[in-house]
């Protein structure tokens, strides 16, 4: 097939991130390409877990987005034998507002942190899109007649809420291509 064949889908799904999707804009004219969010994980090793249950905290004051102990769940996740603890935070703190999250982990997990050590940190920015409410928990992957859009971005932005909108542009393209859809 040459670079100028042309060929024919009866669906064409677009999955992207964030820059992905401000390609893709430009392919589907009015599709509307969200602001995104920085989030920053931190990563420390306290001296002893802060627990051994293979859970994730959500924090309703919304001092940070989550924090688990990975290492609880794989003890091959820190290498060295020590518990590790991922923490996200949307932005990029500084130093102040690093130990401000990290005492705000220690109020949740009911430990002592100010021995922790910090071993590595990651910044993604444009990780998350901006989920400026009221938005719908899920809106549809339809753009146009055979033309599908999922990410988080439609749904909740979470790695959970893109899983769900791949899992709705699947049906809705199913629907549509046996003539069930609208």
């Amino acid at each position: 097939m040459g670079s100028s064949d042309a060929v024919r889908y009866d669906a064409v799904i677009i999955g992207a991130g964030a820059a992905g999707l401000a390609c893709a804009a430009g392919l589907l004219p009015g599709l509307r390409v969200p602001e995104g969010r920085t989030v920053t994980t931190l990563y420390h090793a306290p001296a002893e877990p802060p627990t051994t249950e293979p859970l994730l905290f959500v924090d309703s004051r919304r001092r940070f987005l989550n924090t688990c102990v990975p290492s609880a769940v794989q003890p091959g996740f820190s290498p060295d034998g020590r518990a590790l603890v991922s923490t996200s935070v949307l932005g990029s703190p500084g130093p102040a507002e690093t130990a401000a999250v990290l005492r705000a982990v220690g109020e949740v997990y009911g430990a002592e942190t100010s021995h922790w050590e910090l071993v590595h940190r990651v910044t993604v920015p444009g990780a998350l899109p901006a989920m400026d409410g009221p938005v719908p928990l899920s809106r549809t992957t339809r753009f146009a007649p055979g033309r599908y859009v999922w990410g988080d971005h439609r749904a909740t932005g979470s790695l959970q809420g893109a899983l769900a909108s791949g899992a709705c542009a699947a049906r809705e393209v199913l629907e549509d291509l046996a003539g069930h859809g609208p």
